[in-house]
């Protein structure tokens, strides 16, 4: 059998919630990160045979793909992590969109050149979208239901990024302080959580005003 292969920088990133994915399952596979700053991607990118050469990347034999959703619905389906009906797989859907736009806002704000002048008015509006999550939640023990899927990892991902960024996300949202509590004690987690393959941070590249230098926040 030949082993996977997930590409990208040494960061958090858009990988995270893919190499827990595959962390949860057990699967064996090499997490190749890129360091920034050295010609090793640069060297690589086209010579890997991707149709569209980016990072994150994921190979396994023949199957040679791109862009971080993509790989994860693959890994998802894959795995059996993509909804038990159509009702779970209409509100996997609907999560998964919904979380890549809450989560590259926050990216867009980290990696502007305003950043300090728009980060008030972002931290206030934090409250309002995290509501909706919270009655998304109600007290289903997954955001699809009673069963884990591939984007319960984007989501818990992403409500890690928010609260590193502001310490209060939760306030007022016990279903989702639950949530996160439930994902980061999987069981099937914790090898790779106490492991030095886990890193907390950085979570962005190096070019991003909040996230990517110095020491994590004291609440990480």
């Amino acid at each position: 059998m030949i082993k996977p292969i997930l590409g990208y920088w040494n960061i958090r990133g858009l990988a995270e919630p893919i190499r827990s994915l595959l962390h949860y399952k057990k699967v064996d596979f090499e997490d190749k990160r890129y360091v920034s700053g050295t010609d090793e991607w640069s060297n690589d990118k086209f010579n890997l045979e991707f149709d569209f050469p980016n990072l994150p990347y994921y190979m396994e034999g023949d199957v040679k793909i791109t862009q971080s959703t993509t790989i994860i619905r693959y890994l998802g389906h894959k795995h059996g992590l993509d909804g038990k009906d159509d009702k779970q797989r209409l509100r996997v859907s609907l999560a998964e969109q919904q979380i890549v736009d809450l989560r590259t806002r926050l990216v867009n704000l980290c990696y502007s050149k305003n950043y300090e002048s728009m980060k008030g008015n972002f931290i206030k509006k934090i409250p309002d979208q995290m509501k909706l999550w919270e009655k998304f939640v109600g007290n289903r023990k997954f955001l699809a239901g009673n069963n884990i899927a591939y984007v319960d990892f984007i989501a818990y991902e992403t409500f890690y990024w928010f609260r590193l960024f502001h310490k209060d996300t939760f306030y007022g949202c016990p279903n989702l302080q639950i949530y996160q509590d439930r994902m980061k004690n999987l069981p099937e987690l914790q090898d790779y959580l106490n492991s030095p393959r886990y890193k907390k941070w950085p979570i962005f590249t190096a070019v991003a005003k909040f996230g990517s230098s110095g020491e994590s926040p004291e609440h990480a």
